[in-house]
């Protein structure tokens, strides 16, 4: 019998093996050209089937001498276009015309090249890829219930992770070095069990490095010439969490329902990040919710009803673009590393996607400038609303995003006002960052540590004069006026009175400072500190929480939405000032004309609280 082995059953290292087996039977090897070169272009790119293909010819050609069998090539050498395509399937018909010419028999482990043959008449043999020798310990023997991942590396004991991320510890598996012979072994056990089993396969086979998902199991191999030994990490997750055990608050479980579109969860490696994307992923399919992955490795351990893809050809950017054509409601993109990476969120982000991206970051700040300098500074708040940072497994850090213009804090001067991005403390909206282009820099200042008020000490004659001077220009009596040096103050007043007081191209403002001989920094009145602070009040009284906003035709007192129909008592610490039943929103509206929205307003002015209680 002549014999014309393909490449899959040389890089395989299954015919030497079957030659040995047919001893007696077999009278020539034929080796077709198209074989060696296709061998010698994986070896020359530092692929390992190449080397391990060359190995397996020079075994070939050893055992032929010894039992001989004339070894022979033939068939012409292929153009590098022509190895370069050979998913095109050219390359094979050489095989199987290498054969017809010899009238031999194709061994091959490519089920496509036996139906060929069988179509063309030819003789073939189909070797299946299982592996020839099961090894002492498979790689789930190192697993036990504790076990976080797995770290085998050549003359070195195994180690394994045991614990909970944020609470671990890294302990030895056996005091016994892993000899090469062993992870070589476990290695072609690996990738003998991927090829079989259902959700398992090899996400990433590249020089020195291959990433296999075996089931939930990640698995990195590493390998010469990416390392200077052989070594393999297997990942396992040890448990899969629902949002509810984050115990979420009202405000951010709120949030994630309705409002957040562009999620950043941030944490450094090992937090706990992808554990939460993967709870948030689950929650957004409960919701209804079209819900689908970018990852790479596809390891997120999540439901069956969420697609999980990877990158196309490479390129997280392709994959945005066919992610736009099917139309997701979110993409849990795990996790931004690159350059492109961030703009193919950004790009999925503005189409109007709603994104959850997994970032690396020793810090909730980090993570957005880490953004900085890939993307438009003045994109990033419509690109990013909430970052929620995760350590040791739980959410320790939620900030949002808002873009205003300003004087950035610490700075005083009206002229040096521009576009900042304030990054506030989600629960308590407290201001914690302020970042803005400053000359040619782009800086992010903490906000804690400096005074945003500055104030001076204000003579109360001179405080009242100068509201004389304001108000002729107002229609309302709603001021506050803070002295932040001895020749600027700041005034607040209501948003819509702001244009009055500056005037047409600036000339009222330059006016008034001309009379008062200051410089004036209008703003407008910050309802929501106000409000925060009487909510503080109240819940530390056991009474109502209660939030107090402004439109341009209400003053709206908000409550929890369990108490919708509730009969409440409004009130300050000297006085009832009404009574009122909470809407079906949460809400009770009053007309800023009546006489009541007047007096809410001017007690907020002064700073005073507002209560509610249960009547």
């Amino acid at each position: 019998m002549k014999i014309v082995p393909d490449t899959s059953v040389i890089v395989s290292k299954f015919i030497v093996e079957e030659i040995l087996a047919l001893e007696g039977k077999v009278v020539e090897v034929i080796i077709p050209h198209v074989v060696i070169s296709e061998i010698e272009n994986m070896a020359n790119n530092h692929r390992a089937k190449g080397f391990e293909g060359l190995e397996e010819l020079k075994n070939l050609r050893f055992e032929c001498k010894r039992m001989g069998i004339p070894m022979t090539l033939a068939g012409e050498r292929p153009k590098l276009e022509e190895i370069r395509l050979a998913s095109s399937g050219e390359l094979d018909a050489r095989i199987r015309d290498v054969a017809r010419e010899h009238d031999a028999v194709v061994f091959t482990s490519d089920r496509i090249l036996v139906s060929m043959c069988e179509v063309e008449g030819i003789a073939v043999e189909y070797l299946k890829q299982t592996p020839k020798k099961k090894p002492l310990m498979r790689i789930f023997d190192f697993f036990d219930e504790e076990t976080m991942s797995v770290h085998i590396r050549e003359k070195v004991p195994p180690k394994a992770k045991k614990g909970k991320p944020g609470d671990w510890q890294l302990v030895k598996l056996n005091e016994n070095p892993t000899t090469h012979d062993e992870i070589d072994e476990l290695i072609s056990d690996i990738l003998s069990i991927a090829r079989v089993t259902p959700d398992s396969f090899i996400e990433m086979d590249e020089p020195g490095v291959k990433v296999i998902q075996l089931e939930s199991m990640r698995i990195v191999i590493a390998q010469p010439p990416f390392s200077d030994a052989l070594e393999i990490t297997a990942v396992k997750p040890i448990t899969k969490l629902s949002l509810d055990y984050y115990k979420l608050s009202p405000n951010l479980l709120e949030r994630l329902k309705k409002r957040a579109e562009g999620v950043l969860v941030a944490g450094s490696p090992g937090a706990g990040k992808s554990t939460f994307a993967q709870a948030l992923a689950d929650f957004y399919a409960a919701q209804n919710k079209t819900v689908k992955t970018v990852e790479k490795p596809r390891d997120l351990q999540v439901g069956p009803e969420v697609s999980q893809y990877t990158t196309l050809a490479g390129d997280f950017r392709k994959t945005a673009d066919i992610m736009l054509l099917m139309r997701p409601d979110f993409v849990i993109f795990d996790e931004l590393r690159k350059t492109p990476d961030f703009e193919a969120f950004a790009d999925m982000r503005l189409s109007g996607i709603g994104l959850v991206g997994v970032i690396h970051s020793t810090k909730a700040i980090e993570a957005i400038q880490r953004f900085i300098g890939r993307i438009d500074l003045g994109m990033i708040p419509s690109i990013l609303d909430t970052v929620i940072f995760i350590e040791d497994g739980e959410i320790c850090d939620v900030l949002e995003l808002k873009m205003t213009v300003k004087v950035p804090s610490g700075m005083q001067e009206r002229d040096l006002a521009r576009p900042v991005i304030e990054v506030r403390d989600f629960e308590t909206h407290k201001l914690k960052y302020d970042i803005f282009v400053f000359g040619e820099q782009v800086s992010v200042i903490p906000v804690d540590g400096v005074s945003t008020q500055q104030s001076m000490p204000m003579q109360p004659q001179e405080k009242k004069q100068i509201e004389r001077i304001i108000r002729r220009h107002m229609n309302s009596n709603q001021i506050k006026i803070t002295k932040m040096s001895e020749n600027s103050i700041r005034i607040e007043v209501p948003e819509d009175e702001i244009p009055l007081i500056i005037g047409r191209k600036g000339k009222t403002i330059t006016e008034l400072e001309k009379k008062i001989g200051m410089r004036i920094d209008v703003k407008a009145l910050n309802y929501d500190i106000v409000a925060n602070e009487s909510t503080e009040k109240a819940q530390h009284n056991d009474q109502l929480p209660i939030d107090i906003r402004l439109t341009k035709t209400h003053v709206v007192l908000s409550f929890s939405e369990n108490l919708r129909g509730t009969n409440v008592e409004i009130s300050t610490s000297e006085k009832v000032l009404f009574q009122g039943s909470i809407g079906k929103n949460g809400e009770i509206k009053i007309e800023r004309a009546t006489s009541i929205a007047n007096e809410i307003i001017k007690l907020i002015n002064k700073g005073e609280t507002v209560y509610a209680k249960k009547k």
